[in-house]
């Protein structure tokens, strides 16, 4: 095929372009290169017009050169970057396919087009004449915005507590117990008021970031159950002795019984010590007939004789009691006897010989706590009783009282009782005698045996100074199992003069139970006080009590009258403090019960305020009736019924 001149012209351009191209396009770098396989057509693209000419009209409908190129975008950047990539267009679609052609032209000079930027940290690519420049969201940078900002590693990016970096982002947040605020800020969270129930039945105590459950002292807060759980401490060694676990408390006691009381740390014990000595000053020339509980002599004696002799016995004798037997002679019980007693507070001769029996009672009161001298003498056929050497009976008699035994005259004498069964005497009289003897002669004679046996033997002392009240040594107590009559009130009266502070004074015991009991006691444990106090309780519940010093070596009165729910406690006339107990269970007074006066048995430590045993002075009357320790049913052989040591100013 034969060229026209214009045709061999275009041809040869043609050539000469694609060469210019070729080389061109081996002059981009990699990055170019790899640009601009990268990029893609950008959706309703629109070309923008320059004032210097049209790029379709100069480039498209057209084949321009580099210079009308460069007057389409008057700066050599771009020119550079687009005239390679247009003779590249061209060599592809020419206009053959000058929608393609058209296409691919257009897209050469948008250096955003494809964008090159990253997609999501970019808020718009501008076109920069050859260049590009990727505008980031906030939160990117980069060059192609593909690079996340940590905001958290500049001051925390102002975050109060907790800074966490997201992709393009970041976030604050508050640690338990606050909340987010603007932001940035964390503000304390009050989950007692924006919690309900938050602490259960527990109190709620908020506090700068948490809150806390509290519960009164002795309770632990149980998370689970969101309430207070007792603890039980003694499950620990709390206490030197006993321990019982209360509501959200505890106590120790301690065994009174063993002369230990509470000490002030309310934990230890220690020995309880008398606040008044008590003249406990004996007579080891005296000899004390009440020695014995049971009522069996004191002293025992047989006096042998090779001729027959008269009876005689002289003795200074000491008492307060009304009753009770001095001494026994004779032989047994069914031969001849007399004994001499006391009853009512007047001498009283019980006398059997053979078969005649008799009973006979004179002369004035001996029981007025002042020595007498007493003596008894056969004379012919009599018998002659004399106080203080005046005679106040003469009873005839028909018979000796020395009984024969193989040529020898033989005679039992007993002194504090009889040697055999009470019942045996002609007429009943309790044969404990709370009385003292001394200067005592038996057939004229002073037996040497019994005072050496006397001197080594306290018990068998008198105490050299006594008073008529009964005495409890601080160890021991007496039981009266008899009914105390009145089933609606109980009106006890105790005439005390204390050497302790601390012991029990009246006590109602029911098995292993003390219903009710009268006390003295250095600490008052509802008010948890120290001082002297009367305590009244209901097993160990203080229901009325009184601080008063009785450890003053004078005589008290303490009434207590219980009927129904109601206690009164008096002392010296003064109304004591009735407590305000709620649920408090009436004191069954029909119910039967053993009356124990000084202290109490071996019951649980925990039955009562106070377990330790009475020492000094007392005497007790219970419904009008006033007690005789002689009659009760056990007594420990140191409480005595009628006499006391005086203490203080009594001494």
């Amino acid at each position: 095929m034969t060229l026209t001149p214009r045709e061999r012209l275009l041809s040869g351009s043609m050539l000469i372009l694609l060469l210019v191209a070729s080389s061109s396009e081996l002059s981009l770098s990699p990055e170019e290169a790899n640009q601009v396989l990268r990029r893609h057509r950008r959706a309703n693209q629109v070309f923008e017009e320059t004032k210097q000419g049209h790029l379709e009209r100069e480039c498209v409908e057209e084949l321009c050169s580099k210079e009308e190129a460069r007057e389409v975008f008057e700066n050599d950047p771009e020119t550079d970057y687009f005239y390679p990539k247009y003779l590249a267009c061209w060599n592809t679609f020419s206009l053959k396919k000058k929608e393609d052609l058209v296409t691919c032209v257009h897209n050469i000079p948008d250096q955003c087009s494809p964008n090159p930027c990253h997609h999501i940290g970019t808020v718009r690519c501008e076109d920069k004449k050859g260049e590009f420049h990727c505008h980031c969201f906030t939160g990117w940078t980069g060059l192609r915005c593909e690079n996340d900002v940590n905001e958290c590693s500049k001051e925390n990016g102002k975050c109060d507590h907790e800074c966490s970096n997201s992709v393009g982002s970041y976030h604050c947040s508050c640690r338990d117990g606050y909340r987010l605020s603007d932001r940035h800020h964390c503000l304390d969270v009050d989950e007692c008021v924006d919690v309900p129930g938050a602490c259960g039945t527990a109190q709620c105590r908020n506090l700068l970031g948490y809150y806390e459950c509290l519960c009164d002292a002795g309770y632990v807060y149980n998370n689970e159950t969101k309430t207070c759980d007792d603890v039980d401490e003694c499950e620990s060694p709390v206490c030197e002795e006993q321990c019982v676990n209360t509501p959200g408390s505890f106590r120790c006691y301690c065994d009174g019984r063993q002369a230990k009381k509470l000490g002030q740390d309310l934990s230890s014990c220690k020995h309880i010590e008398p606040c008044l000595e008590s003249n406990m000053k004996r007579n080891a020339r005296s000899l004390y007939l009440g020695r014995m509980f049971s009522g069996v002599p004191v002293v025992k004696l047989r006096f042998r004789r090779l001729v027959q002799t008269g009876f005689t016995a002289e003795f200074d004798l000491r008492t307060y009691d009304t009753e009770g037997v001095i001494f026994f002679a004779g032989g047994h019980l069914n031969s001849s006897w007399i004994v001499l007693a006391i009853h009512h507070g007047r001498l009283e001769l019980q006398l059997k010989y053979g078969a005649v029996s008799r009973v006979t009672r004179s002369g004035p009161l001996v029981n007025d706590g002042q020595w007498h001298r007493i003596s008894v003498e056969e004379q012919g056929r009599s018998l002659v009783i004399k106080i203080d050497r005046e005679a106040v009976m003469k009873i005839a008699v028909n018979g000796d009282l020395f009984t024969l035994k193989k040529g020898i005259h033989e005679l039992n004498l007993t002194v504090g009782g009889v040697p055999f069964k009470e019942d045996g005497l002609l007429n009943k009289v309790n044969p404990r005698l709370d009385g003292c003897m001394k200067e005592w002669h038996w057939l004229t004679d002073e037996d040497t045996s019994i005072q050496e046996t006397i001197r080594h033997n306290e018990r068998m002392q008198c105490f050299s100074n006594e008073d008529h009240i009964s005495f409890f040594p601080g160890h021991g107590f007496a039981l009266f199992n008899h009914s105390h009559g009145d089933t609606k009130v109980l009106s006890v009266q105790l005439t005390v003069r204390p050497a302790s502070t601390t012991g029990v004074l009246f006590a109602l015991v029911r098995q292993d139970t003390v219903p009710f009991s009268i006390s003295l006691s250095d600490y008052h444990s509802g008010s948890k006080q120290w001082a002297e106090y009367i305590l009244v309780s209901f097993s160990n519940v203080i229901v009325a009590s009184a601080a008063v010093q009785l450890c003053d070596s004078e005589t008290h009165t303490v009434n207590v009258t219980v009927a129904g729910n109601s206690t009164t406690l008096e002392v010296d006339g003064q109304l004591g403090l009735t407590e305000s107990v709620e649920d408090l269970e009436a004191l069954d007074l029909s119910s039967s019960y053993s009356t124990f006066v000084g202290g109490i048995p071996d019951v649980s430590l925990v039955s009562m305020p106070v377990s330790a045993f009475y020492t000094g002075c007392m005497d007790v009357t219970v419904n009008g009736r006033l007690l005789d320790m002689d009659e009760a049913q056990h007594k420990h052989n140191d409480v005595r019924s009628h006499s006391c040591p005086l203490v203080g100013p009594h001494q």
